[in-house]
């Protein structure tokens, strides 16, 4: 979703009003989210920005505005006077912007509770915390826009979905799954060790899944990550134990022969893996993961559709420049 492209006019917008533009230029501005373009106003400078930039002109409102970003200053309280003067200025917004869906960053949750006591937000799922990311921003446009997910998804695509729950994974692991059957394309689904295989494929049985005939017919294969990425280096010894390593060349190689085996060998389209990675965070690889997937290229020369996917709580243990990495590697995003 994150790439290098060029300003383009026809791209939807973002438009962020806050009292930190500076604050937000650094952050935000070093990553261009494709198809999207932020505009970041001061809450001083609002209504002249609408009305030169013609969003209330003839009650007409330009169609590329995606959603709107509220900033609530961290030096507003409620017992201040200022604070009257915000909701009256945030009721304006919402009567221009009727037909938009606006989201507020916060700074505490005494905040929040005030916010939908008085009915200025009335969906808790509108209210993010500060600090405030790119991370963040791709949340809310995969929340106003939930057709972005699953079935637009290409072979060749290389995507990185996140994940709050286990059972998120795997009722998406499950519709993928059945896309590819749809497409008569194989599917390669790797497993946590905190997912039994027979959960999951009871699971599976409740969409009158047969395992057996999809594993038969090609298009069904289940395995744990960890077996299908860890091998052992035994140039790396160390007390008499061959060490766990993510070996690079080794697993590419393993997906390019099942890629070629499903479609030479058994009539298929293409291939399609779903992949978790709790594991490797769990047993300090990550560093190694995260270098495997951004040696990646965004789109595949085969064909192979692949999600890689993350947990939100092991996302967020990520450095800046680790995020940022398989964002720019990846070329769809999605955050749930």
């Amino acid at each position: 979703m994150l790439k290098n492209i060029k300003k383009n006019p026809n791209n939807k917008k973002i438009l962020l009003i806050t009292d930190g533009i500076q604050y937000y230029k650094r952050q935000l501005n070093k990553y261009n989210i494709t198809n999207y373009r932020m505009e970041i106003i001061n809450w001083k400078d609002i209504f002249t920005f609408f009305a030169t930039s013609n969003y209330v002109i003839n009650d007409t409102k330009p169609n590329n505005l995606e959603l709107i970003i509220l900033d609530i200053s961290t030096t507003i309280t409620i017992q201040d006077t200022k604070f009257n003067k915000l909701i009256t200025t945030i009721e304006e917004i919402k009567k221009i912007f009727s037909d938009k869906r606006i989201f507020f960053i916060l700074s505490s949750k005494s905040i929040r509770e005030t916010f939908l006591s008085k009915m200025i937000c009335i969906q808790d799922d509108n209210i993010r915390f500060k600090p405030f990311s790119i991370i963040d921003v791709i949340d809310l446009i995969a929340i106003t826009n939930q057709k972005e997910r699953l079935e637009r998804l290409q072979l060749k695509d290389h995507c990185m979905h996140t994940y709050s729950s286990i059972e998120d994974k795997i009722k998406d692991a499950i519709k993928f799954l059945r896309i590819g059957i749809k497409n008569n394309e194989a599917t390669l689904i790797l497993l946590d060790t905190d997912i039994d295989l027979s959960v999951f494929k009871s699971h599976l049985a409740v969409y009158n899944i047969d395992v057996d005939n999809l594993h038969n017919d090609g298009l069904l294969k289940i395995e744990y990550s960890k077996d299908w990425y860890l091998s052992f280096n035994p140039k790396n010894n160390t007390m008499n134990q061959n060490k766990v390593t993510i070996d690079n060349e080794s697993i590419n190689r393993k997906f390019f022969n099942l890629v070629d085996q499903v479609t030479k060998n058994e009539g298929k389209k293409g291939l399609r893996v779903f992949g978790m990675t709790d594991y490797f965070f769990e047993n300090d690889l990550v560093d190694e993961i995260v270098d495997y997937d951004c040696r990646i290229p965004r789109k595949y020369n085969k064909p192979i559709l692949s999600i890689c996917v993350y947990s939100n709580k092991y996302i967020k243990q990520l450095s800046e420049n680790q995020i940022r990495k398989l964002m720019l590697t990846h070329n769809k995003v999605g955050f749930n």
